[in-house]
């Protein structure tokens, strides 16, 4: 107990958006490699192949006249996180997908990974829209932050924040509905202690809305029936890596092509 106690004593609190920033540290996008078929301005937000490099620079697509939903208090206390960050435009931007004219910001451009598709060891290529394994990824999610907070390395990574080469022809958004479930449902396998990424923070917007299968009233429907038009939003979700086991398999694929 007497060593926690200290731990939390020597805890550096982060009370503004400066210090945030001067924490940042991209060592995955600046150890290795960019898609060399990339656009160097970020704007690869149309679904295509991806042959090589380990990422891929995405600009995100922010949503409009951001609303504050929700944060997690408890993940702000694990990170040292004043309240006082989501009165922070800047904070607010970023975290909602605007990464241009943000003072300070190391990086103004996110970044999207491909991985390869297994299942029970058998590798998938059937929802490729190339049938060729190259547009798996990250369809809709974002990394737009690397920092190392409390000597502790963490990427913050919007889910919901446009397009990417791998969006295989879906628009790039995630709704309101789901991102309230994700967002409650990382935190509470967090508290059961299972091992998982967490919520940072929540926006909608009720300036831009995305259709979506849903159900008719006092359906008993196994599948939806008919669209909807729902809010978007962007829920940030934060990990130590968002690196997967399909990111290595990738590479491994990629060599036994040529």
């Amino acid at each position: 107990m007497e060593n926690i106690m200290i731990n939390e004593n020597n805890k550096k609190n982060i009370e503004t958006f400066g210090e945030l920033i001067n924490l940042s540290d991209y060592s995955f996008i600046e150890n290795l490699n960019s898609d060399p078929d990339a656009k160097h301005n970020g704007d690869n937000k149309y679904p295509r192949e991806v042959f090589s490099g380990h990422y891929v620079p995405v600009s995100p697509t922010a949503i409009k006249e951001p609303i504050y939903i929700s944060h997690s208090k408890n993940f702000f206390k694990e990170l040292g996180f004043s309240e006082n960050l989501l009165k922070s435009d800047d904070f607010i931007k970023l975290f909602s997908g605007d990464m241009s004219n943000i003072s300070n910001l190391k990086q103004n451009q996110g970044w999207a990974t491909g991985y390869a598709l297994s299942i029970y060891g058998r590798e998938y290529y059937a929802q490729c829209p190339f049938q060729t394994g190259n547009g798996y990824g990250d369809g809709r999610a974002i990394s737009v932050l690397e920092a190392v907070i409390n000597n502790k390395r963490w990427e913050f990574q919007l889910k919901g924040g446009g397009k990417t080469p791998y969006c295989r022809g879906a628009d790039g958004r995630a709704v309101l509905r789901s991102s309230v479930r994700e967002f409650l449902a990382q935190e509470h396998m967090h508290s059961l202690g299972i091992p998982t990424s967490r919520s940072l923070t929540l926006f909608t917007s009720k300036k831009e809305q995305v259709s979506r299968p849903w159900f008719k009233e006092k359906s008993l429907s196994y599948e939806p029936e008919v669209m909807i038009e729902e809010d978007v939003a962007i829920t940030t979700r934060v990990a130590s890596s968002f690196l997967r086991v399909g990111q290595i398999e990738l590479f491994g694929r990629r060599a036994r092509k040529k």
